[in-house]
């Protein structure tokens, strides 16, 4: 499983695109974390993520995608939000 280390903001829909050639060049955690899914994808696939939301952590799987029309590489895929853990008190 990869872990993103910067938080992202999901759709609606549950649906999460990162572009992996952004217009403006990235920094710190999010440059991080791109290297890191361009690294996952090095073979086909899909890939199970966590990363932490505006709302919480979240847990998904994403697979990369090669889009004709604007050329754009991006990793997409769905994610929900991470089960509550077990309480522990009665």
């Amino acid at each position: 499983m990869i872990e993103l280390h910067a938080t992202y903001t999901v759709s609606p829909n549950k649906r999460l695109s990162i572009l992996a050639a952004p217009a403006e060049p990235l920094s710190g955690a999010w440059a991080d974390d791109l290297a890191t899914l361009n690294d996952a994808f090095a073979t086909p696939g899909s890939r199970e993520v966590r990363f932490r939301s505006p709302f919480g952590w979240m847990h998904g799987v994403l697979h990369e995608k090669n889009a004709l029309r604007d050329r754009r590489r991006t990793f997409e895929g769905h994610v929900w939000f991470q089960p509550a853990a077990p309480s522990t008190t009665p």
